[in-house]
């Protein structure tokens, strides 16, 4: 998100050289992804792998995140939650809407289609516009997914830029029953994630049980740490760091955004242990040493949450 990031692409940010280019895919492609990819996409075993480098490699030009570097475009977070299958499908199923913000190809809302939700009330936002076209050649999905379902905006636009923009304009605050914030909210500093968090508390449903959930990277030590090269610093010169949040912290920070809006909120956040994503169904997240990924650290959790509207 480079308007979020304060400037241009960092000086060779884009090379291949990184470690969390992967050039080979391995573990990234699940079975999950493959039959996906092969039932919903009618994408052929023989031309998978081509097909994933060719889309990858134009969302790294697009923006070189790290996740696009890690085919995170393959796994599909939301659907890894645990109140995806109890709460959300279910809901979705029944006609509730659901907006997906830092969607990036929208992976998340393919596999809530996949498994049954109508596509019509499925949302996705993310800064780059390129990502709606890169997202329909990814999935092959054209005819399924109506245009005008993806919003090219930034959460931390000023004001006026905000309110005026395709969020608020198009599908308008108070309007959305379930948004998905998957690996974005950690993006931020402690600042501009409390931002985040009041404008997405405008979005979400006025009623009782509008929900807001996802995962990001946590910490067991909550704070603010610095980004390593080549995104270590903003245009002007300062040090950028992010902020990782244990449970409690998290809970505070939506505290005070239920303050600063008048939104009563029940949250809910716990931490997953690093030997579960070795082990568990979510073993794409791997924290050996070998790996060594892009701001993971050994006391790095996944963290689980939900926001609900009381």
């Amino acid at each position: 998100m480079a308007k979020m990031l304060d400037g241009p692409v960092p000086d060779g940010a884009r090379s291949v050289s990184w470690p969390w280019y992967h050039h080979v895919l391995t573990n990234e492609l699940t079975r999950d992804a493959k039959k996906l990819l092969m039932t919903y996409s009618g994408v052929s075993e023989k031309e998978m792998e081509a097909h994933i480098y060719s889309i990858r490699d134009k969302a790294w030009g697009v923006f070189p995140w790290p996740c696009v570097g890690e085919f995170w475009f393959l796994s599909f977070g939301l659907a890894k939650h645990p109140l995806y299958r109890t709460m959300i499908l279910p809901r979705l199923k029944a006609g509730q809407t659901l907006l997906d913000i830092g969607a990036c190809l929208g992976q998340d809302i393919r596999k809530c289609i996949f498994d049954g939700a109508p596509a019509h009330n499925l949302y996705a936002s993310d800064l780059f516009p390129e990502y709606e076209d890169l997202a329909y050649d990814l999935f092959r999905d054209n005819e399924r997914i109506p245009r005008g379902h993806f919003f090219t905006d930034n959460i931390l636009a000023e004001n006026e830029a905000f309110t005026s923009g395709p969020l608020m304009t198009k599908l308008g605050p108070g309007q959305v029953d379930i948004v998905a914030i998957t690996m974005f909210l950690h993006l931020f500093n402690y600042e501009n994630q409390l931002k985040t968090a009041t404008r997405i508390l405008r979005l979400l449903s006025n009623r009782p049980g509008s929900i807001i959930l996802g995962s990001q990277a946590g910490s067991i030590d909550f704070g603010e740490q610095t980004l390593k090269p080549p995104f270590h610093r903003s245009h002007d010169g300062n040090r950028r760091t992010v902020f990782r949040h244990n449970p409690e912290s998290f809970e505070r920070l939506w505290t005070e955004a239920g303050t600063v809006t008048g939104v009563p909120l029940k949250i809910s956040a716990v931490l997953q242990s690093p030997k579960d994503f070795l082990f568990g169904a979510d073993s794409s997240f791997d924290y050996s040493v070998k790996k060594r990924r892009y701001l993971t650290r050994s006391e790095t959790r996944r963290l689980y949450f939900s926001i609900m509207r009381t």
